[in-house]
């Protein structure tokens, strides 16, 4: 099955799909169903490695990473606008 990070368009990925597929990560790591794309990271019960988590979630899956400080100080939504294609390892 080809994922959207198969596609040879590192960083294409759709906002809505990785914003809605980060939430729907995030609520079953943090066992909240509550998490919706307004809240911020931290607020909702991130941390340092749950975010290296999500990050390498959305790379594997999108192709896709946030930035730390966006993530860490803005709702999701917006830090999904301001992804960036994943690095290759």
């Amino acid at each position: 099955m080809e994922t959207p990070a198969d596609n040879g368009k590192a960083g294409a990925a759709d906002p809505a799909d990785v914003a809605e597929a980060l939430v729907d990560w995030l609520r079953g790591e943090l066992n909240d169903g509550n998490i919706s794309a307004s809240d911020n990271f931290l607020d909702v019960g991130g941390y340092s490695l749950l975010f290296s988590k999500l990050n390498r979630f959305l790379g594997a899956t999108y192709g896709v990473a946030l930035d730390i400080r966006t993530t860490y100080t803005e709702p999701l939504d917006v830090a999904v606008t301001k992804m960036q294609p994943a690095e290759k390892r």
